[in-house]
């Protein structure tokens, strides 16, 4: 029985806070040069409808009061905030001169929300590779072995090392360095031989550079927080059958609601009534047994 009773009350305040109005941060009740006045003050969301909070006519201590004005002050709204962008650029070189080529000193920042110019931040730089080929270079070296009594290659080595690489022959040139008279033929008596050796070294050649760079400032938000609306009602004395009709309009425009309600409330008495009558039986058949009891044992003796 209390679970209903609960389940009832709760049903009924839900009822009373839908019909509920929004709340105003001030009300002033007034007679200003002879005008009766209620000034009713709220402050909203600037997305909502401001129509709303305008009452139907109402009745305040013999007062009817009527809309008439409602003024709007927007609350501005201002915040500022340290903010970095991080932008990239490719190059094909890591040259500092032709990155600073693609970075602007400034650049805009406008999300919806925030704005602001912000500033590049020279000692952010960051340049890295964006990606590696194979590649090879050749390395040679130039060695004269002389004076020789004979081309002969054997006294030519085939290979020889440089900076701890090793190089392989690859070319040798000849060259006479003395002559003797053979008859009255002059033929080379002496000769130096002009070995070239080469390598080829492979290497991670770069195709290519990415930089990152932040751009640094404050950006600020500027906009309207909320909107504070002054309504004002005019009143007119209200007579005795006015009132007297006007209760009868309420009770006619909202019959359904106070049927509801009655039925609800006379449902909770009902239920506290049935309640204590169902206690009140209890105990009175408890009483019954008692006595019963009693009387039983006084004529056993």
């Amino acid at each position: 029985m209390k679970k209903a009773i609960l389940c009832v009350l709760l049903t009924l305040s839900m009822s009373v806070s839908a019909f509920a109005l929004e709340v105003p941060t001030d009300t002033v009740v007034q007679n200003l040069n002879g005008s009766q006045q209620v000034i009713k003050t709220f402050t909203i969301p600037a997305d909502q409808d401001p129509q709303s909070l305008i009452e139907q006519p109402f009745e305040l201590e013999g007062y009817l009061y009527t809309f008439t004005d409602i003024v709007k002050t927007e609350n501005a709204v201002e915040e500022s905030k340290p903010h970095t962008e991080v932008i990239t650029v490719e190059t094909d070189k890591n040259d500092l001169a032709l990155i600073l080529q693609q970075l602007k000193p400034t650049v805009e920042f406008d999300n919806g929300t925030f704005k602001g110019t912000l500033a590049l931040d020279h000692t952010s730089l960051n340049t890295e590779a964006s990606g590696y080929a194979a590649k090879s270079y050749t390395v040679s070296e130039v060695k004269t072995i002389g004076r020789l009594d004979r081309n002969d290659m054997s006294y030519v080595p085939s290979a020889t090392v440089k900076n701890g690489r090793t190089l392989s022959l690859a070319d040798v040139e000849w060259q006479v360095m003395g002559t003797d008279l053979v008859g009255e033929t002059l033929v080379p008596s002496s000769y130096q031989a002009v070995a070239t050796y080469s390598a080829r070294v492979p290497y991670q050649a770069a195709t290519g550079y990415i930089t990152t760079a932040e751009y640094t400032g404050e950006i600020t938000h500027e906009g309207v927080e909320s909107i504070t609306y002054v309504l004002t009602y005019l009143g007119t004395k209200v007579g005795v059958a006015h009132v007297l009709s006007n209760v009868g309009g309420f009770f006619a425009a909202n019959w359904l609601v106070l049927i509801v309600g009655a039925a609800m409330g006379a449902a909770v008495i009902f239920g506290i009534v049935y309640a204590s009558y169902v206690r009140r039986q209890r105990v009175a058949h408890a009483e019954a047994d008692d006595d019963g009891a009693s009387f039983s044992e006084e004529e056993t003796e």
